[in-house]
């Protein structure tokens, strides 16, 4: 078998390395790489090296930004008394798009899960006990995912905030539109139940 050229091998390897990309797509993608005119793999080069030079953590909420404080956090529109509680960077995108939520955020920067090493220590959750100390906090939204390890980090934090003066809430969960009942789970159907409201 033919060896490839080191530059190729290591532009595979650096593709086998990102979550979901398998050694033949990998390289795949490093042989369609080297098919480009350079200078658009000098922008893709360039644009990956703007990632490590330019993008952190936002001091105050823990996203990822190009500044810090982020555009929400130093955003003087944004309703102060309500933080909103994710796991993740992507989780605060996925909530703005939706245009309903109007508060600040939080991110935990993962969910509870000793298996994988992620203990609450090895999370912001201090840094939300710091947070939610500001008199102007009144309410702490949990939008976590509905599965166990969101489920054990909601548990976790509630417990965490119940000495405070604060409404904690969670994202209701239920049916989807266009779901038929009989291939609800039994949590997700409890959950329709007891989140209802009248219509």
């Amino acid at each position: 078998m033919a060896q490839l050229p080191e530059p190729i091998q290591n532009a595979a390897a650096a593709f086998d390395a990102l979550p979901g990309v398998g050694p033949r797509a990998a390289l795949r993608y490093a042989y369609w790489l080297v098919t480009q005119p350079k200078e658009v793999i000098e922008r893709f080069s360039r644009s990956i090296q703007t990632l490590a030079d330019q993008v952190r953590h936002c001091d105050v909420c823990g996203q990822w930004a190009d500044r810090s404080p982020c555009s929400i956090c130093s955003d003087p529109k944004r309703e102060a008394s309500q933080i909103c509680v994710v796991a993740t960077s992507q989780d605060i995108k996925s909530v703005e798009e939706t245009g309903v939520f109007k508060g600040i955020y939080h991110v935990l920067g993962g969910t509870i899960d000793p298996i994988e090493g992620r203990t609450p220590d090895t999370l912001r959750i201090k840094e939300l006990m710091a947070r939610v100390q500001m008199p102007v906090i009144k309410e702490v939204i949990l939008a976590l995912d509905a599965d166990v390890q969101g489920d054990v980090t909601a548990l976790y934090l509630k417990k965490q905030l119940s000495a405070l003066p604060l409404k904690v809430t969670r994202l209701a969960r239920g049916l989807p539109t266009g779901a038929a009942l009989e291939y609800a789970d039994a949590h997700t159907l409890a959950d329709a139940l007891q989140n209802r409201k009248e219509t």
